[in-house]
């Protein structure tokens, strides 16, 4: 280590390993740090993110939206040093104003003719979401935490030089960090015996939403294994006066296009703590966006993840294709249609059993069989 290595974030008293912060306490790969922004209004669904590699010397991202069933986006990646600090990739930067209450989003000219500068007010405390941990044959390969933030979007955005003023969109945000298997070079783990026990992963249905509806923010996020059964569920409330309850239980009922696995729309109920349930109905609210477009899950065109080292400059690459959830699973032109996931990321309208109206976002995936919607989890 040198004088190179300090960095401006290092005259913070927050260190937990002793290194500078731009060390992590782990050299594995797959050890990343960054954010996910989505926000919607006006028939639009904008997104960007940016995340830290340090032990690939990347941070990369997107900036990307979605509108009349078109999903366009252009993926960024640098080399994360010597500008450690700096949450900047190229056109794209993230700006904290004020620490979990205000942040700022920028995207210059860029060459999907897409810019924006958009503040998100927090309108909720974050939610921290229960860690995540999964071995591969002895090797620790998942390690991660999250927390969520329920925003409001004020600001403009820009496409093709037309301006769409943003004023009050939902959005959300969420900033995870730890190890991911899905993110950096692939590596490969062998054993001799199938996973079974505490090392297989029974995820099959996955639900992460945020809403707002008559004053109230809520969020909740769930896996459910092949038969339906809870494997986690955590969520809260928060009323309009600014009571926080934790919701405790799910009950649900999708409605899916015909021959995919893409949501129409569907029935959640929740449960607080005091007994209470909330019942809403979803109403899909514009065209739905895949996180493969933004380079997760091998969406780059080299066929790579996130946090793969691409250049020590700016490197840029940008598609647009079809993303009407009733054609199945679309995706990136580059990658073969097997290995699409499709739409992941839904902007929802939400109808309460009393009649108000609100919004969501929804995040929804199925892993795979899943019985109590048997039809869509095993579509090809």
């Amino acid at each position: 280590m040198d004088i190179h290595d300090i960095h401006d974030v290092d005259d913070l008293p927050f260190h937990q390993h002793p290194t500078p912060l731009n060390y992590p306490a782990t050299s594995d790969v797959h050890f990343n740090d960054g954010y996910y922004f989505g926000m919607f209004g006006s028939g639009l669904y904008v997104s960007c993110g940016l995340r830290l590699h340090p032990n690939m010397n990347v941070m990369d991202g997107w900036a990307g939206y979605a509108r009349d069933g078109v999903q366009t986006t252009v993926r960024l990646s640098r080399a994360l040093r010597p500008a450690y600090s700096e949450l900047r990739l190229g056109p794209l930067s993230v700006e904290i104003t004020r620490p979990m209450k205000e942040l700022t989003l920028r995207l210059q000219e860029s060459v999907i003719g897409l810019a924006f500068d958009v503040t998100l007010h927090a309108q909720a405390a974050p939610f921290l979401e229960q860690p995540h941990q999964h071995r591969k044959y002895g090797h620790l390969i998942n390690d991660v935490v999250r927390y969520s933030q329920h925003c409001a979007a004020t600001g403009h955005v820009e496409i093709d030089g037309e301006r769409t003023e943003v004023d009050g969109w939902l959005a959300v945000r969420d900033h995870s960090w730890g190890i991911r298997s899905a993110m950096g070079p692939k590596t490969w783990h062998g054993g001799l015996t199938e996973r079974a026990g505490h090392e297989a992963d029974e995820r099959r249905f996955r639900l992460w939403v945020h809403f707002d509806i008559g004053g109230s923010i809520g969020f909740f996020h769930t896996h459910e294994g092949e038969t339906g059964d809870t494997l986690d569920f955590d969520g809260a409330l928060t009323s309009p006066d600014g009571t926080t309850v934790r919701l405790t239980a799910l009950r649900h009922r999708l409605a899916y296009f015909d021959g995919t696995r893409n949501i129409s729309g569907g029935e959640i109920a929740l449960l607080d703590e005091r007994g209470n349930w909330h019942e809403y109905r979803i109403e899909l609210d514009g065209t739905p966006v895949d996180l493969q477009g933004f380079g997760y899950h091998s969406g780059w065109s080299d066929g790579g993840s996130a946090g793969v080292y691409r250049s020590g400059v700016l490197h840029t690459e940008q598609d647009s294709y079809p993303a009407d959830p009733k054609l199945g699973r679309t995706g990136p032109p580059h990658l073969d249609v097997r290995k699409r996931l499709g739409p992941i990321e839904y902007p929802c309208r939400l109808v309460a059993a009393d009649g108000a109206t609100g919004r969501a976002h929804v995040e929804h995936h199925l892993l795979g069989r899943f019985e109590p919607y048997l039809a869509a989890s095993l579509t090809p």
